[in-house]
């Protein structure tokens, strides 16, 4: 038996269904999400009307004695002189009580209306167990005009309480047992009344509750009550009032209806969101081996060569021998070839990613998102792999930009400060030579001229003794120790320059790596993470909204 929630629950249950379908969007298939919408509607509408009536449908085949059994239950023949019907087609609303329903019927539909109650004889009851009840007669599911079916079933989307009227003969209709299999949970709410008894014998009358009872059960209504009666001779008529009055004093039956309504379809749509797991999030090393993957496939190792080399030429124009380093500008510096030079601006030049690097840029995305969906049923792999499948010429330019910021960014940090120490003592270096270079020549000249020798003093003269250095001429000493020393700061400095560029280099690297990892969170894993986190939520609701929480 369908298991009871207090109506408290049930306005609950509709407004998660209602959440979840906002939240579905178009994840889910419309097949699902449109009966379930419609369902939230009919069910807000419905709550709307209380639960002051239940209303009932006489359902079932062309001469199953849906007429007779609505007079049998009136008590008059409402089917067919209380109201003139102007269609087979159109449903007869019979209802018992003060309170009219008429804005209920308004809502349903039904213009053909039957109030049992104004019909009572002076020496009825005032009362009558079924005050409240609203009685639909609608036209046969198997007519052969299509508006019929139509009705009928528009009519059984919409009531409260299932009453299947059916006999000997039609009870097996497989028409009829389609209905039933697609209501298949909602036992509470369906009654199954087989009439025309009058016409069987006992062991006739039990073959065909047994006979029913087992196709209920193929059905999914292995607890739909089964009611034994005769229309037209009144036999067990009592017994379906009391069915129908039991309905009417728990004032359930739209609550019911409406909770296995939204049983069924959560029910459904969990089936697509697929089964809840434990651990929805996804691991950072996840996120690190597709960083790492994209890095490799942007020749991001062609940047920091670059680097690495930009930086020894913005050395040796700093710390390097003076009078060499004309000789770099003959080539262009190996940041400005990409773009990348000091001053540079928007998109690098870097080398066009190749096929072999493209292929491998978009396998890496592939494989991370088959990682991540690799236990997602398969309409939820689709809507997972969309989301982090970014489009790959974005995804380039990003990277493109990230590396390029970190290069500029780095560039831009300066240049080591002891290269400024070296400089100027380069400079001085190069001002010795050169002035020992002019002496020497000035020396020269005046020999070649045969001038008065000139006094050339030595380092002793001015300095004292000096070791080594005591008997050489002053202009001698600064030319040779100005080059010889120039030359060996050059060395041991462009040494330095190459540690120091190679953890340029690694500082670029680290920083253009970090910059990936967050476009990649940003376009690939925060996309699919959201996904995951989106069907999570979903499955929570869609749980609540069945009655299963």
């Amino acid at each position: 038996m369908l298991k009871r929630r207090s109506r408290a629950e049930l306005p609950e249950r509709i407004e998660a269904l209602h959440s979840a379908l906002q939240l579905a969007g178009d994840r889910l298939d419309a097949e699902t999400t449109v009966p379930a919408a419609a369902l939230v509607d009919k069910a807000r509408e419905r709550l709307r009307h209380g639960t002051t009536h239940t209303v009932a449908a006489l359902l079932g085949a062309t001469g199953s004695g849906k007429s007779s059994l609505t007079n049998a239950l009136a008590g008059t023949n409402a089917a067919t002189t209380g109201v003139r019907r102007p269609t087979t087609s159109s449903t007869l609303a019979c209802f018992w009580g003060h309170e009219e329903p008429h804005e209920l019927l308004d809502w349903l539909e039904v213009v053909n209306r039957y109030h049992v109650g104004q019909h009572h004889t002076d020496h009825e009851s005032d009362t009558d167990p079924l005050d409240g009840l609203v009685l639909l007669d609608v036209p046969d599911h198997d007519s052969v005009q299509v508006s019929h079916r139509l009705e009928m079933e528009r009519i059984a989307r919409h009531v409260d309480l299932l009453v299947w009227v059916t006999d000997a003969e039609k009870y097996g209709d497989n028409a009829m047992h389609t209905y039933l299999r697609e209501m298949s949970g909602h036992g509470a709410v369906t009654v199954m009344v087989l009439n025309k008894i009058d016409m069987l014998t006992d062991d006739e009358r039990k073959q065909c509750i047994a006979d029913i009872s087992r196709l209920l059960a193929a059905d999914g209504l292995p607890n739909a009550p089964v009611v034994e009666l005769s229309a037209n001779s009144g036999e067990g008529v009592t017994d379906l009032r009391a069915v129908l009055t039991e309905a009417v004093e728990r004032k359930a039956a739209m609550t019911d209806r409406l909770g296995a309504d939204c049983s069924a379809v959560s029910t459904e749509l969990l089936s697509e969101v697929g089964a809840e797991q434990r651990n929805v999030a996804i691991s950072p090393k996840v996120g690190q081996d597709l960083a790492s993957a994209l890095v490799d496939a942007s020749g991001l190792s062609f940047v920091t060569d670059a680097v690495e080399a930009g930086h020894r030429r913005d050395a040796a124009a700093r710390v390097g021998w003076p009078f060499t380093r004309w000789a770099r500008k003959l080539r262009p510096h190996p940041l400005g070839r990409l773009h990348l030079g000091p001053g540079s601006g928007g998109r690098s030049s870097l080398p066009e990613i190749s096929g072999v690097q493209l292929a491998r840029a978009e396998n890496a995305v592939r494989q991370t998102v088959g990682t991540v969906t690799d236990q997602l049923p398969e309409q939820w792999v689709d809507v997972v792999r969309d989301a982090g499948t970014p489009n790959q010429a974005a995804l380039n330019n990003q990277i493109d930009n990230a590396v390029s910021g970190s290069v500029r960014r780095i560039h831009d940090s300066g240049n080591p400060k002891w290269w400024t120490a070296v400089n100027l003592i380069q400079l001085l270096l190069a001002g010795a030579a050169v002035a020992g270079a002019i002496w020497l020549a000035l020396l020269a000249f005046g020999a070649y001229l045969r001038l008065p020798d000139i006094p050339t003093p030595e380092f002793d003269d001015v300095f004292g003794p000096v070791g080594f250095l005591s008997q050489v001429p002053i202009p001698t000493g600064l030319l040779i120790g100005g080059i010889v020393l120039g030359l060996l700061l050059a060395a041991v400095s462009m040494r330095l320059v190459t540690i120091g560029s190679r953890r340029r280099a690694s500082a670029v690297r680290s920083s253009a790596s970090a910059a990936v990892q967050d476009i990649t969170d940003d376009l690939v894993i925060d996309p699919m993470q959201a996904e995951l986190d989106t069907r999570t939520e979903l499955q929570k609701l869609l749980t609540l909204a069945a009655g299963s929480s």
